[in-house]
């Protein structure tokens, strides 16, 4: 029952680091990949239909961490409460300045986008034990990476073009970040290590050949994946697998039952929203 819950915890925090990655990634980039406000327009209207959607994956994660691992959440959110009240603060206003948007807006929307990101970065340094420096550095470029790939997805002409030069010069870095930190982070075991970068480092040269040939499907597959990647490093560290002791049976009876109608919804809500904003091929 344990394993059945760690694995259910997992895959939602992957899949929010996976798409909600790009929403930050957007607004990171909006006022480097948009002109002026008609192309300002586009690039936010490419990313709202998703953004709420995006989030749902956080919020029934921390559902999860509430309910069924009472003293896993506790030794997360021990000592780093300003991380945490920073990054709900970010939340907030990016969804709010993504929603209210006008050119008054953007400073927020962009500034926001940094500070969740940065707010992530500083988190994942500090469970892995890695530079909280470098994490704070590169979990920004990945979103970034990952946003401009979304967006020559998603995209058309000028903006476009450039969301594929960004991208693919966003790569190397991106990799560097990702060799750089994983063998860092202490408290991983090294099988662990030697996965995660032996994985990262494929997909960004398979998302780097793929933007070449113009297959931004793939690429933005590739970076989804790399996104999330570091929840991958959480879940394989002692340290935090350690801590995750069950909550008794009082609890988790009524949350498997809500798990069972909740999980169907989210993803059935992610699969509609993906169709209706199908691109063609």
């Amino acid at each position: 029952m344990e394993t059945a819950w760690i694995v259910v915890l997992a895959l939602l925090t992957c899949g929010y680091f996976a798409l909600a990655g790009f929403d930050y990634g957007v607004g990171l980039l909006l006022r480097v990949l948009a002109r002026d406000e008609r192309e300002r327009r586009h690039v936010l209207g490419a990313v709202t239909p998703f953004l709420l959607g995006n989030e749902v994956w956080l919020v029934a994660a921390v559902g999860v961490l509430f309910g069924a691992f009472p003293r896993l959440e506790g030794e997360l959110l021990s000592g780093h409460h300003t991380a945490f009240a920073v990054l709900l603060v970010g939340l907030v206003a990016f969804t709010a300045a993504a929603q209210l948007r006008s050119p008054a807006w953007d400073v927020v929307l962009v500034g926001s986008a940094l500070v969740v990101a940065v707010g992530w970065g500083v988190l994942l340094g500090r469970v892995l034990g890695g530079p909280v420096v470098l994490w704070a550095a590169g979990v920004p470029l990945l979103f970034a990476l990952h946003g401009a790939v979304f967006l020559a997805w998603r995209l058309r002409d000028g903006p476009r073009r450039r969301a594929v030069r960004v991208a693919a010069g966003l790569v190397p870095p991106v990799a560097g970040f990702a060799v750089a930190a994983v063998p860092l982070a202490g408290p991983v075991p090294a099988p662990g290590y030697g996965l995660v970068a032996g994985v990262a480092v494929p997909l960004l040269g398979g998302a780097w050949l793929a933007l070449r040939s113009g297959r931004h499907r793939v690429a933005f597959g590739c970076t989804a994946l790399v996104s999330a990647l570091p929840v991958v490093a959480v879940f394989g560290a002692r340290d935090v697998v350690g801590v995750a002791a069950m909550a008794g049976p009082g609890t988790l009876r009524p949350l498997g039952w809500a798990a069972l109608v909740v999980l169907p919804l989210v993803l059935l809500f992610q699969w509609t929203t993906w169709w209706v904003r199908r691109v063609p091929r």
